[in-house]
């Protein structure tokens, strides 16, 4: 990690860092204008696929009740193979965080990627499904066993971007992922939780409310990445607060 691009991800592992959820959410909100657009259609885009390949596995499997493992066995693959979509949502804030274009089509970028990604997003399965089984041994009421799966969800959120943006190894990936978290969950499990009481809010608005919470969060993680790990090609001045926005995007190109 002696890379200079490595620099502030180096900074964060050894020293910690620190996050103010409010100056974050005012950075992400100011960010998601002229940009909501792009960031819907991928959204969409990435969800449709999901949707379409459940749709198969559904018909793959005629006795559902009967079959549950092959479900979440399918389950688990259409994840594997949706990985560098899903990826790239999160490539798409994280190059708004710093000013570089994105189109609702980068969605099929992260291609080329597939085995790194589809290789952590299996580690990752197989994590999830670990903890729900030590939940279920453990006969947790179902409303705590969310927090374990939420504390879970944030402490990889770094592991795709890492993969893409860092050139890291999905093991690599997912070991640092999960130290950044231990350096300070509090926050980060602060700021998810806003965003699911945002969801929550969103999805009660009959998902009208969506068109502004979806870009927020994709941005929002952009933002967090960032400052955290720091991005290549990412402006001197850049800052957490919304006053340092840097609008001027000559500096980048697609």
């Amino acid at each position: 990690m002696n890379n200079p691009r490595f620099a502030r991800l180096q900074q964060s592992l050894q020293q910690g860092f620190s996050l103010d959820p409010k100056v974050i959410f005012k950075e992400a909100w100011a960010r998601i204008h002229g940009a909501k657009l792009p960031l819907i259609i991928a959204a969409l885009g990435v969800a449709g696929c999901w949707l379409a390949l459940n749709q198969v596995s559904a018909q793959i499997v005629p006795n559902p009740e009967e079959a549950s493992w092959q479900l979440s066995l399918l389950s688990l693959l259409i994840t594997m193979v949706l990985a560098p979509m899903t990826a790239a949502l999160d490539m798409m804030g994280i190059f708004r965080s710093v000013d570089k274009p994105i189109r609702s089509n980068q969605i099929f970028n992260y291609f080329g990627f597939l085995l790194p990604l589809a290789v952590a997003s299996l580690l990752m399965g197989i994590l999830s499904a670990a903890l729900m089984a030590v939940i279920q041994m453990l006969g947790l009421p179902a409303l705590l066993t969310m927090l374990p799966m939420l504390l879970l969800s944030v402490a990889l959120m770094f592991t795709f971007p890492l993969i893409l943006e860092k050139g890291f190894t999905p093991l690599q990936a997912i070991i640092t992922s999960l130290k950044l978290f231990a350096r300070q969950w509090l926050q980060l499990l602060a700021i998810q939780v806003c965003f699911v009481l945002l969801f929550i809010v969103a999805i009660l608005s009959l998902g009208i409310a969506l068109i502004w919470v979806a870009p927020l969060f994709m941005v929002a993680k952009g933002i967090i990445y960032r400052e955290v790990c720091g991005v290549e090609g990412e402006l001197p001045d850049s800052d957490t607060d919304s006053s340092a926005l840097n609008t001027n995007k000559d500096h980048f190109q697609a």
